[in-house]
């Protein structure tokens, strides 16, 4: 078969010509008197009509402080019922909106915020020194108020008392081209950059999610610092749904949740799917109601998803595939693929709506047919603006095409599969190693929990194929052992001659990446120690 680009289908339905903020205000007053947000952790709740109220006087005590469509607020919390307001206030007044990460270490910390320089950060009660002492060295004037108790900050419930204007109060009026909300990069490969959407691209991004089945309520552990807690959310208010949030992920209170809430619909990252597949206490609880469970964000085992499978038997386990600069890139259509999805277990799915994706040689972008690995590239409406702040324009290629720095390519049935990032890949006499495909081999050993292959270099060999392993409680392996099981089943290029390490646990990004060049690093150290 010809290269070809592959094309999306079309929206069904145009984008509002409504700011970010005007969807979130009109929305909550359409769908009033229904629940909007549950805290798991809590179980306490909130109506779309409380939202609405709360969000309003927040917004108002916002514009006293002077707050416009010219500055930045930024969030710093775990997830709760409170936080989700100050970005809805801020959205209300055009302002941009990015968000921060309680776990990030100060010099990731310092590193963000001079990006961006907000003019306000909400901060939740336990990572005020966090902020406090990443602002030392700043050069600009930053309010925090605090979500919880301070005599030293506002605190964000002296701004959530009865306002004057309430009433009267709409969202203001801003170019639905502007900049509405800022995302991080995950920083795997160079310093995490500010992804820019308008308003128009993050609702664009909204009805992509939502025309590919998400409309009913979620469930989820990711905070607002990546792009799917604001999908979640987005999704929820276009269909008046409900949003299920926890502040971790605490094995048993997952079940628990499901039962209570009768969930339909968990989104979660593939290393936790481990976690569930492996509760003992699994039959206690009754998870009939969960339709699908979608995963994101690293590979994951074909054998893991027949095991989510049968452990939820009236669910489907799907991958897909998702950016921060463009939102979805690729997923199945839970109304019309589901015979597909039997068959593809590896496959991300088919190019989300509206998206334009194309596979190309790396170094001659020459475009490749069906079958043939290579660097994937997108269009489409939902696609970033740019970088805050920064110059994008290496981002893309001569057609406007976003270069992802992901390596994969598409089948006969324009199936998807993501493989790799570029900068992951290595050499070895010549041959080019993909580490995923032999982490999911590793993933095949019943004694192996987590796995990380990375390149060690060796003379005119190039790099040769090295990991860092996590075993599961009770299992005990040597490195001879694993390399005798990866013997039968990949190629001999790629064994691992460069050893095994085991390891309790892995570094991981706050987006649930691992860290693999901080894994090379140690065991490169560790050798030559």
């Amino acid at each position: 078969m010809a290269a070809r680009v592959l094309q999306g289908p079309e929206f069904r339905h145009p984008v509002d010509k409504d700011t970010l903020g005007q969807f979130f205000f009109n929305n909550a007053q359409k769908y009033s008197d229904r629940v909007c947000q549950v805290d798991g952790s809590t179980d306490q709740s909130e109506t779309y009509a409380s939202v609405k109220v709360r969000s309003i006087r927040v917004a108002l005590a916002l514009q006293k402080k002077r707050i416009t469509s010219a500055d930045v607020v930024i969030l710093c919390s775990a997830n709760t019922l409170d936080n989700t307001i100050p970005l809805l206030a801020a959205s209300y007044l055009g302002a941009k909106v990015a968000n921060l990460e309680p776990s990030l270490s100060v010099r990731h910390t310092q590193h963000l915020l001079a990006l961006v320089t907000p003019k306000l950060i909400f901060v939740e009660e336990a990572a005020v020194g966090l902020i406090e002492e990443s602002l030392i060295s700043s050069s600009f004037d930053t309010e925090i108020v605090v979500f919880g108790q301070s005599e030293k900050y506002v605190r964000f419930s002296d701004l959530v008392v009865p306002q004057e204007g309430e009433e009267e109060f709409r969202p203001v009026e801003v170019d639905v081209e502007d900049v509405a909300l800022m995302l991080f990069s995950s920083g795997t490969t160079g310093l995490p950059k500010a992804i820019c959407h308008s308003h128009r691209s993050f609702l664009w991004a909204t009805l992509q999610t939502y025309q590919g089945g998400v409309r009913n309520s979620v469930f989820h552990f990711t905070s607002f610092y990546w792009m799917t807690a604001w999908m979640m959310i987005t999704c929820c208010f276009k269909s008046g749904s409900c949003r299920v949030f926890t502040r971790g992920f605490d094995t048993e209170n997952v079940f628990r949740i499901i039962e209570k809430y009768k969930i339909p619909y968990l989104f979660t990252a593939p290393v936790l799917t481990y976690k569930l597949t492996s509760f003992k206490d699994a039959s206690k609880y009754d998870t009939s109601s969960l339709e699908v469970v979608m995963c994101a964000g690293t590979p994951m085992a074909p054998s893991q998803i027949q095991k989510m499978n049968e452990f939820f038997p009236t669910a489907v386990t799907i991958l897909c595939c998702g950016m921060s600069e463009i939102g979805v890139v690729s997923s199945f259509d839970l109304e019309h693929d589901r015979e597909l999805i039997k068959r593809k277990y590896s496959s991300c799915g088919h190019p989300a709506a509206g998206v334009q994706l194309k596979i190309v040689d790396p170094d001659s972008e020459e475009l490749l047919p069906p079958n043939q690995k290579g660097e994937i590239l997108l269009k489409a409406p939902s696609m970033m603006k740019g970088y805050y702040r920064g110059d994008a324009s290496q981002a893309f290629d001569k057609e406007g095409f976003l270069k992802t720095g992901d390596i994969g390519y598409y089948d006969e049935e324009e199936c998807v599969y993501v493989i790799e990032r570029i900068k992951e890949m290595f050499k070895y006499q010549s041959w080019h190693i993909i580490p995923s495909s032999i982490e999911v081999v590793l993933l095949e050993h019943p004694g192996i929990k987590e796995a990380v292959v990375f390149g060690l270099p060796e003379g005119e060999n190039g790099e040769v194929p090295a990991a860092c392993v996590v075993l599961k409680e009770g299992f005990t392996l040597s490195g001879e052992e694993i390399d005798a099981f990866l013997k039968e089943r990949v190629a001999d290029r790629e064994r691992l001659r460069g050893g095994v390490t085991f390891v309790q646990v892995l570094p991981r990004t706050p987006t649930g990446k691992v860290v693999r060049k901080e894994i090379r690093d140690f065991v490169i150290n560790s050798k030559t120690a």
